[in-house]
């Protein structure tokens, strides 16, 4: 509410489906009217159980404005409450290590969203950056 009311965007990275599991419904009234939620698959499954990725989505819109559903090298999912949906398939690069990917994708998602990049480039983005972090070994990639 303090970031809205300042003009802010909230966005929500479940970030493990563990803690989502022992917590059950309480988080999704944690995040209600968030700007965005990002969820990988198993997150997406614990909240909105086992629907293809497009359909958890859109039943999280119920909590989140939009929702992503990040599926590795299967690509990402958005969706927006309004109907909006886009699918970006994952760049094919030679996986080294998938350490720090979600969180290069949420790195490129969030920069090409906040500079107001329309949800296809907004998934391509976040795309690039998630491939890059699995080329190299460790959590961060050379620029």
């Amino acid at each position: 509410a303090t970031a809205r009311a300042r003009g802010l965007t909230v966005s929500v990275d479940a970030a493990s489906a563990a803690p989502l599991r022992r917590v059950g419904g309480a988080f999704l009234t944690w995040v209600r009217d968030v700007d965005l939620l990002l969820v990988n698959t198993d997150e997406a499954t614990v909240l909105a159980g086992g629907l293809d990725p497009a359909a958890q989505a859109r039943a999280l819109t119920a909590v989140a404005r939009r929702v992503v559903v990040k599926q590795g090298a299967a690509g990402a999912v958005w969706v927006e409450r309004g109907g909006v949906v886009e699918f970006a398939p994952a760049p094919g690069v030679d996986v080294v290590d998938v350490t720090g990917a979600g969180d290069a994708f949420a790195a490129g998602l969030l920069t090409a969203w906040l500079d107001g990049a329309d949800p296809r480039a907004t998934l391509a983005r976040a795309g690039d950056l998630g491939a890059l972090a699995v080329t190299t070994v460790g959590a961060r990639p050379a620029p």
